[in-house]
């Protein structure tokens, strides 16, 4: 039988380690921000900045009535480079450090994804009545 040995830089691996996954866990799985959309004279509107992700990333609309997002991409970061809403045929350029309107008619109940478009961001549009 081997004896393993800890030794201090086999034990700061080890926190290192577990540290990381923990921290990957809740980036990636963590609590996403919500945001009702804001009814407006024409509709419902919501901004969201584009940084790192989008914030927020979960907005909730009502079915029906429609919907302005405005994209306020504040980086350069080329993951970020375009939006995309599969579910209405739209992938659109958004500019670095530029607002991008995008406006849609959410038609039914339920989850409208959206992604950049290396599709490594994503955010969805909870439709409700």
């Amino acid at each position: 039988m081997i004896a393993i040995v800890w030794t201090a830089d086999r034990v700061l691996a080890m926190a290192g380690g577990a540290g990381l996954i923990v921290f990957l866990y809740f980036f990636f799985f963590g609590r996403r921000s919500e945001t009702l959309a804001a009814a407006t004279s024409g509709g419902q509107t919501v901004e969201i900045v584009v940084s790192g992700g989008y914030k927020p990333d979960v907005i909730v609309a009502k079915k029906g009535v429609p919907l302005r997002l405005v994209f306020d991409r504040r980086e350069t970061n080329p993951c970020s480079d375009e939006i995309v809403i599969s579910d209405f045929g739209i992938r659109r350029a958004l500019p670095p450090h530029q607002k991008t309107e995008i406006e849609i008619l959410p038609g039914r109940v339920g989850e409208i994804p959206f992604s950049c478009g290396m599709n490594m961001l994503h955010g969805k549009i909870r439709v409700v009545d």
